[in-house]
């Protein structure tokens, strides 16, 4: 790939803070990402990094390089992807993606396996984490591409549809479950854990049930916690329910670990969304973003 390594060994320490972080990432020696960094720093007459408790931080001249750091860098994989296009070589470069955690978790795994087998000259690296930091991710240019959940939102994003998703409410078999189901008044009485603030699911619940009326700072939310799969453990020991994406919980509905609880009136459905910078035309997340369209069309 052409670049300019020295760059490439800058953005990857300002991303990490970390310099053996970083070494491992690009499979150097730490004593050679130092090297790299001091003769930055000669070249430019700037400090770049500065010691913050026990680790590191950008200095303002380090903040300012990064930002041309990562539009030089843009430049030579479009570069190189536009001197490549008409040939018949391999496609390879590098696909640095941020998804949500249902995403992660649950959806790209053998998406991304599939993917590796097509194209193996394309690195991967996947960053995982709530909807709002993934968009924040995608702003920051701490990734060039972002697969979130819910309402596209943000304006300084530009996002493209990719799947649509039903959250359920779910319990596990000591949890309450009427035949009849439950009724949008009785939500109030039983015991609910929530996904933490900033969370897609948590954000497209309290939508959902805003446009009935009710907000949840009244209903009976035992906790929040930060991750499904906690979640999920959580109600198979107990009588709680939770509102979580029916990708999350399809084994468990399978083997009958959990359970879908019924509330007459309310569907919640949401959708999942490619989020890029505006301007961003990178060849490789066009080619990733057909590549996961055209997966789940065909299942």
């Amino acid at each position: 790939m052409i670049t300019d390594f020295r760059l490439k060994v800058f953005e990857t320490v300002a991303r990490r803070l970390n310099f053996t972080r970083a070494a491992e990432e690009l499979f150097i020696t730490q004593p050679a990402v130092t090297r790299h960094i001091k003769e930055l720093e000669r070249l430019l007459d700037a400090r770049l990094f500065k010691r913050e408790g026990r680790g590191i931080a950008l200095t303002t001249e380090g903040s300012r390089l990064l930002a041309h750091s990562r539009r030089i860098l843009k430049e030579y994989e479009a570069l190189e992807e536009d001197l490549s296009s008409g040939r018949d070589a391999p496609i390879s470069g590098e696909l640095s993606l941020g998804a949500s955690s249902t995403m992660s978790q649950y959806v790209l795994p053998p998406l991304l396996a599939l993917f590796n087998r097509h194209y193996p000259g394309i690195r991967i690296q996947l960053k995982s984490g709530n909807t709002e930091e993934m968009e924040q991710a995608v702003q920051h240019e701490a990734v060039h591409l972002g697969i979130v959940e819910g309402t596209a939102t943000r304006t300084d994003l530009h996002y493209q549809p990719f799947m649509e998703d039903e959250i359920i409410l779910a319990g596990g078999t000591h949890a309450a479950a009427p035949r009849e189901g439950l009724s949008l008044s009785q939500l109030s009485s039983l015991p609910l854990l929530m996904r933490e603030p900033g969370s897609g699911t948590r954000r497209v619940v309290e939508e959902a049930l805003k446009n009935h009326g009710i907000n949840t700072s009244g209903l009976r939310v035992l906790m929040t916690l930060g991750n499904t799969e906690s979640i999920k453990l959580y109600l198979a020991h107990s009588d709680a329910c939770s509102f979580l994406s029916t990708l999350a919980v399809r084994e468990e509905l399978k083997r009958g670990d959990l359970k879908k609880i019924h509330v007459r009136q309310l569907e919640i459905r949401r959708s999942f969304h490619f989020a890029t910078g505006h301007g961003d035309h990178s060849r490789i997340n066009e080619l990733f973003i057909k590549f996961c369209r055209n997966y789940y069309n065909k299942i």
